[in-house]
């Protein structure tokens, strides 16, 4: 066999590998990081022609320019449109539906960006959402959109693809919270209320539209954006857990996480889950539990 021959065949076969590996990195991608709810901007570089991508920036600016081929994604087309349940989910049918719709599909990695600084945690919510449902390839990727730009991804103006998915709902109650459970646990030490709201709606006000102000007794406050750089990266796993310990939050707690509407919380909740943490998310979070009694639904003002 000549030289020039063998050589040919010897980059046929790399070629095969190469396309082999690409066509089980998606499923492989599932498989091994279930455990992560995050992805460095790297990561999700290199998988980003296998996998959906959500924007949760306002539709205005998605329009304006956005990763190619990506969706625009609003949390509130998934949750309960009145108050005080607004932050609550839709049934899971109705879910599974808009999900299709949007081409999500169980064996394909969803990225789910946003604009880090400028947020309410929307990219959060989501992946908290798609895994709680039972997608175990939702991540939500460190320093969203604008870093995702910085490393070549490509952007448009363009519409958005139109393709559907087939989605198998797989709920995950070990991620969700409800007021029953915090009711039943409020003077249980293994269980800590973590109120991921500005300081002043932890002291009592309700700029948001709350019935009652004040937050849930014995609760830890932690505002959301105080896990960022400033840069709009996340801050590192070190100084997390730093910040985590240093309000008294054990590694075998059961940390419910709530806000307004469940939407800061459960980017909370997904970059604890990120860090190994045994945590909820509160979707009802205060719009619900203020619309309650004061003597089944007790506040704290400071």
């Amino acid at each position: 066999m000549s030289f020039f021959l063998k050589r040919s065949l010897k980059a046929m076969k790399l070629k095969h590998i190469l396309f082999g590996f690409i066509l089980i990195l998606p499923s492989f991608l599932g498989a091994q990081r279930s455990e992560s709810w995050i992805l460095t901007p790297g990561e999700a570089r290199a998988i980003l022609s296998e996998s959906l991508v959500l924007d949760t920036r306002p539709r205005s600016v998605f329009f304006r320019e956005h990763i190619t081929g990506s969706r625009f994604v609003s949390w509130e087309e998934f949750s309960v449109s009145e108050l005080p349940h607004k932050g609550n989910l839709l049934p899971v049918e109705v879910i599974k539906k808009k999900l299709e719709a949007y081409g999500i599909r169980n064996n394909r990695p969803v990225l789910v960006i946003s604009e880090t600084k400028n947020n309410w945690g929307e990219d959060g919510r989501i992946v908290w959402m798609l895994r709680s449902l039972g997608h175990h390839s939702a991540f939500l990727v460190d320093g969203g959109y604008s870093a995702l730009k910085r490393l070549g991804a490509p952007v448009s103006n363009s519409g958005e693809p139109k393709e559907t998915g087939s989605f198998k709902i797989q709920l995950d109650s070990e991620l969700s919270a409800t007021s029953s459970e915090i009711r039943s646990n409020l003077k249980n030490k293994r269980y800590v209320f973590l109120d991921t709201r500005e300081d002043r709606e932890f002291q009592g006000e309700t700029p948001y539209g709350e019935s009652r102000g004040g937050h849930i007794p014995g609760a830890k406050h932690l505002y959301y954006k105080n896990l960022l750089n400033e840069d709009g990266a996340l801050l590192s796993s070190e100084k997390i857990s730093e910040k985590i310990k240093e309000l008294g939050i054990a590694r075998d707690s059961v940390v419910i996480s709530y806000c307004t509407g469940g939407i800061r919380s459960a980017w909370v909740t997904t970059i604890l889950r990120n860090e190994g943490y045994n945590a909820k998310n509160y979707a009802g979070s205060m719009w619900e539990w203020s619309s309650g009694n004061e003597k089944d639904f007790p506040l704290v003002r400071k």
